[in-house]
């Protein structure tokens, strides 16, 4: 292999990293890393949200075009969603703009509205639901954090 051969395979990789980047980030959330618009059926909005707590990760768009992997609860009515970061997280600053949100729980898709939660009781509940759901310590706080409640639009 000749220099410039080499030069010309090394100068690629920033590009190929790139455009992998790239691809990602117009797909779905792939981990910590977001992504853009979910695909998947629109579905009506269920009777119960009880029976989805099996569904430990689930997708959030908000935006239209901006989608993060997230924990959730659903309590009867409701399902929640919450930052622990506040509005520092990028997609909870978005909904303060925006509320409007779609959930994809599977390939299921649901058309909804983020409410920010300020009921203390209704927050206790959805913490505790929380801590049972994803086995967090009894002593584990988010003083920063924002729950949504995601209602029928």
């Amino acid at each position: 292999m000749t220099r410039q051969s080499m030069r010309n395979r090394v100068s690629a990789i920033p590009l190929l990293m790139f455009l992998s980047l790239f691809l990602v980030a117009g797909c779905d959330p792939t981990g910590p890393i977001p992504g853009g618009e979910l695909s998947g059926q629109v579905v009506a909005h269920p009777g119960s949200w009880n029976k989805l707590n099996d569904i430990e990760v689930v997708q959030l768009e908000v935006a239209g075009s901006y989608s993060v992997n997230i924990w959730g609860v659903g309590l009867d009515q409701a399902y929640y969603v919450a930052s622990a970061k506040g509005e520092e997280a990028k997609w909870s600053s978005k909904i303060a703009a925006n509320a409007a949100v779609r959930l994809r729980i599977e390939d299921q898709l649901y058309e909804l509205k983020a409410v920010q939660v300020k009921d203390p009781e209704e927050s206790k509940a959805v913490v505790l639901a929380y801590k049972e759901k994803y086995e967090l310590e009894a002593n584990e706080d988010f003083p920063d954090s924002i729950l949504y409640r995601l209602d029928k639009r």
